[in-house]
């Protein structure tokens, strides 16, 4: 495997200056047929299950060329479904080993919608839902130095995997090591398919975060608001949901938040809904500004009333699915407001990393 990535790495870009002709060019051959056997060889792959295809581009050479691994109950293309893939960087200074997603159906469906803000959010639930080691898995995003719509998609869609620098390649040994491992993690995403059609688990994890909130603010509505004390509060324990650790947010502390803004909108106290029934009061909902998902990043807990904004449902939606443009200037403007609460609570943030948690 080793040399074989070795020879692609040294000679793909003068390849790409040749004519296309996939099928006569022993470098193209490399990548198409020699690194595949290699690679299927190595693991004693079965070819009852697992397909292993390189591409070097269709019609033309493709700037990042690829190898995958196709587990076929799931799909036998890199056009849809879940699959392995080693992705080439253009520039040739290094190789990707990435858990991928197909595109095909999400481009379609959010054409003209940011589609790849769709792709990142479903690789970011489906590693919230797998046991990732990230210390044999580190890389979360992937840079493969290109700017077609192929490269833009492979890594909106990266879920999980490493990088090996062309200079640092490490043995066969090791190569095979990190394939097997993630070969693993791909067959716990195939069991949490459970059958299940690969487009049904996109809008699945499309879903997922807002279904897991309309439960939160449910909660939210019949708890007793607590009264916790302005200073930096423990971190708050972790919680399996779906199979994975999750911060655990508390409906209480949430409860207060609301309750401290008098039930009104924190971006505008003129935005009404309606009566709750439960409270009597406007129905708002509770919203953690700084994101549980980076309490691993503080010392102290992002649960505490100070990192809860009161939202009217409009501008909670706005937040999560509004333009860049839009979310901006609200984050900013609950930003402003909230700062010095936020220390309040040992939590400091500037803003331009609080606008990078929400991709602005």
């Amino acid at each position: 495997m080793r040399q074989q990535f070795i020879e692609i790495l040294n000679s793909y870009n003068n390849l790409r200056t040749t004519p296309y002709q996939p099928t006569a060019s022993d470098e193209a051959k490399l990548l198409t047929n020699v690194a595949p056997t290699t690679i299927r060889a190595a693991l004693n792959l079965d070819k009852r299950k697992y397909k292993v295809q390189g591409s070097v581009g269709a019609g033309k050479w493709t700037d990042t060329p690829w190898i995958s691994v196709f587990d076929k109950e799931i799909t036998e293309s890199a056009q849809q479904g879940f699959y392995i893939v080693y992705l080439f960087r253009k520039d040739m200074r290094g190789v990707y080993l990435s858990l991928n997603q197909g595109t095909t159906y999400v481009a379609s469906k959010f054409k003209g919608l940011n589609p790849k803000k769709k792709m990142k959010q479903i690789a970011e639930n489906i590693r919230q839902s797998l046991d990732i080691d990230r210390t044999i898995f580190p890389n979360e995003s992937i840079d493969l130095k290109a700017s077609t719509t192929n490269a833009k998609n492979y890594t909106a869609a990266h879920i999980c995997g490493k990088y090996y620098d062309a200079l640092a390649l490490p043995d066969d040994e090791q190569l095979k090591v990190d394939l097997k491992n993630l070969l693993k993690i791909y067959e716990q995403l195939k069991i949490q398919m459970a059958g299940r059609g690969t487009e049904e688990m996109l809008d699945y994890y499309l879903q997922k975060e807002e279904i897991e909130d309309t439960q939160f603010q449910s909660d939210v509505q019949v708890a007793e608001p607590s009264n916790t004390p302005l200073v930096p509060q423990p971190v708050p324990p972790q919680v399996e949901s779906n199979g994975k650790q999750q911060w655990k947010r508390n409906a209480s502390i949430a409860k207060e938040a609301l309750r401290n803004e008098d039930y009104l909108c924190e971006v505008n106290n003129g935005h009404l809904s309606f009566t709750s029934a439960i409270t009597n009061k406007n129905f708002v909902e509770a919203h953690h500004l700084i994101p549980m998902k980076l309490q691993a990043l503080f010392s102290w807990s992002l649960d505490v009333p100070g990192n809860i904004v009161s939202l009217c449902p409009n501008c909670h939606r706005k937040i999560h699915h509004a333009s860049k443009s839009e979310r901006k200037e609200l984050i900013e403007v609950l930003y402003s407001k909230k700062i010095n609460r936020l220390k309040s609570f040992g939590i400091d943030i500037q803003l331009k990393d609080l606008l990078k948690a929400y991709a602005c």
